[in-house]
């Protein structure tokens, strides 16, 4: 039974304009691959850029699992909203010159390519960038966390105090932690993200690279404040801001 009650520690992220972000993240499975991609290209791309020039959207990315087919996902889909602007009510149809057939026809075809597998909300907690990185870079490695129901604030204090900074040599470009805010229970199987940045593929399989030693007598014991559940390397396919 899930539990009802939601105790948030309030560390709330604002970007430069003063705006609360509210990410909503929509995990799909394309049984054809290619055929999902050229709907993305040729028909959302346009819906969610009409919707940014119109203010009901920051920000659309679409970001593809690189080599890993056994993955339950094959793209990730980002809406990043103004959280006081949330709710957003749009009639994408408006965006296309198309009988009411064809656009019937189009989402039936849709529909049988690709499944909507799960769909989350997280806001921003924090980010670091590597000196010069203002640009949104093309790998993103997600990290699924499930905090320790008893220590989310201290889970979220040392996660933060762990990456103030990305020192100018690392391979690494950029970091960020969220909170999921859509759900909360036992049952859940992550309650937080971490993502680290990378500008290729072969920048995080060189992170691996190397003699690997064991954790130190005093350094933090981090299965006591969280579970790394899995960890998804993406590529990013589509931005729209």
């Amino acid at each position: 039974m899930k539990n009802k009650i939601l105790l948030f520690i309030l560390l709330i992220a604002f970007n430069v304009n003063g705006q609360q972000k509210l990410y909503n993240i929509v995990f799909i499975k394309a049984n054809d691959v290619q055929a999902y991609d050229s709907y993305i290209k040729e028909t959302f791309s346009k819906i969610h850029t009409n919707r940014i020039k119109e203010g009901k959207l920051l920000q659309w990315d679409v970001w593809k699992v690189v080599d890993n087919p056994q993955e339950d996902f094959t793209h990730m889909v980002t809406y990043i909203f103004d959280m006081d602007k949330y709710p957003v009510e749009s009639n994408t149809r408006e965006y296309f010159d198309m009988t009411d057939k064809s656009w019937e026809l189009m989402w039936s075809d849709i529909n049988k390519i690709r499944e909507r597998v799960a769909q989350v909300k997280w806001i921003d907690l924090g980010s670091a960038r590597k000196k010069g990185v203002d640009y949104l870079p093309e790998i993103m490695v997600l990290n699924f966390m499930n905090a320790n129901p008893k220590k989310w604030g201290t889970y979220e204090k040392t996660e933060l105090s762990y990456t103030k900074t990305i020192p100018s040599n690392s391979l690494r470009v950029g970091w960020n932690f969220h909170r999921r805010i859509d759900d909360y229970g036992s049952d859940n199987y992550f309650s937080h993200v971490t993502i680290d940045w990378y500008d290729e593929y072969k920048d995080f399989l060189k992170t691996s690279l190397g003699p690997v030693s064991d954790v130190a007598r005093n350094a933090t014991d981090w299965s006591k404040l969280r579970d790394l559940k899995k960890r998804v390397v993406m590529s990013k396919f589509i931005s729209k801001n």
